[in-house]
C-alpha cells in the first residue's frame, strides 16, 4: 500500500511539472474595471464630480472604456420658421435605442483599434450610435432628414457634456506579463440621477477579446433630496414654501439697494 501511495505522488509530481510551463505560459486574467467613488451625491453644493477608473489587462492590449446607460427614448420640440418670419414650435421629434449619456475614451483612436464592423457590432463611436438609433415624427417636413436630425442630436449631447469621445485619456503601466491603466472623468453636472455602467473593453488585433464593468449611482442628497421629495409628496407646501423664500429674497434685495438713485 505504502509502494503505491509513493508511485502515485510520483505521477502527480511528473504531471504538474509537465504542465506548470504551460499553465506559467498563459496569459493575466482577464481585464478589470473598477470606479470609484460608486456614489455621487448630489447636493446644493454639486457641480459635478471627479470620478477614477481603473483596472488591469492582458500586457499590450489596448483599452476602450465606455460610460452610458440603458438604451432609451428621448422626446423633444422642435422649432422652425411659421410663415418664413417667426420661430415657433413646429412639432415632436423622438430618438429611440440612444443613451442618456455616452462618454468614451481610449488608448488610442478608435478606427486605428477596430475596423467599421467591429465599432458597429460594439456600438463604438458616434456613426455605431447613429446607426442603432431611430428618429420617430409626425412631421413630414422632417422626412428624409433623418441622418441630419441624429447629427444635431448628438451635437445637443455634446454640448451638455454628456456625449464625448476622447482618444489619448487613458493611463497606462506596462509589465511583463499585465497593464494597468487610470482614467480620471470629469463627470458632468447635467447628468441626472441615477445608475451608470462603466465598461471596460480589451482590444487585441482589431478584436474585442476581453471586456468588464462595475456601476455607479448619481442621487440627491441633504437638501437637495428634502425638496425634490416635498416637490412631489406635498407640492402645496413647497409652493408656500417657494413663495415664503422669493419674498424674503426680494426684502433682501430691496435693503441692499435702499438709498440707490438719484443723490
Amino acid at each position: 500500500m505504502l509502494q503505491r501511495i509513493i508511485r502515485l505522488g510520483k505521477i502527480i509530481v511528473a504531471v504538474g511539472v509537465l504542465l506548470l510551463p504551460l499553465l506559467l505560459s498563459q496569459p493575466s486574467q482577464a481585464v478589470t474595471c473598477k470606479v470609484a467613488p460608486d456614489n455621487v451625491p448630489i447636493t446644493l453644493k454639486y457641480h459635478g464630480a471627479n470620478l477614477v477608473v481603473s483596472g488591469e489587462n492582458v500586457a499590450g492590449d489596448d483599452i476602450i472604456i465606455r460610460i452610458s446607460t440603458e438604451a432609451a427614448e428621448a422626446h423633444y420640440k422642435y422649432k422652425g420658421k411659421a410663415g418664413g418670419i417667426f420661430w415657433m414650435k413646429k412639432g415632436d421629434v423622438s430618438f429611440e435605442n440612444v443613451p442618456e449619456v455616452y462618454l468614451l475614451f481610449s488608448t488610442r483612436e478608435m478606427d486605428k483599434l477596430l475596423d467599421p464592423a467591429n465599432l458597429h457590432a460594439n456600438k463604438i463611436g458616434f456613426d455605431a450610435l447613429k446607426k442603432s438609433a431611430t428618429m420617430v415624427t409626425d412631421s413630414a417636413e422632417l422626412q428624409g432628414q433623418e441622418d441630419n436630425w441624429k447629427d444635431q442630436f448628438i451635437r445637443f449631447k455634446q454640448n451638455l457634456n454628456l456625449y464625448a469621445v476622447r482618444t489619448g485619456t487613458i493611463t497606462r503601466q506596462h509589465g511583463q506579463t499585465s497593464d494597468t491603466y487610470t482614467l480620471d472623468v470629469k463627470w458632468p453636472s447635467q447628468a441626472t440621477p441615477g445608475t451608470y455602467t462603466v465598461e471596460a473593453l480589451a482590444i487585441r488585433d482589431g478584436k474585442v477579446v476581453e471586456k468588464a464593468s462595475s456601476k455607479f449611482t448619481v442621487e440627491q442628497a441633504g437638501m437637495v433630496k428634502l425638496l425634490s421629495n416635498m416637490a412631489f409628496e406635498n407640492a402645496s407646501l413647497y409652493g408656500i414654501m417657494a413663495l415664503v423664500i422669493a419674498i424674503v429674497a426680494g426684502f433682501a434685495v430691496g435693503l441692499i439697494f435702499k438709498g440707490g438713485g438719484s443723490h
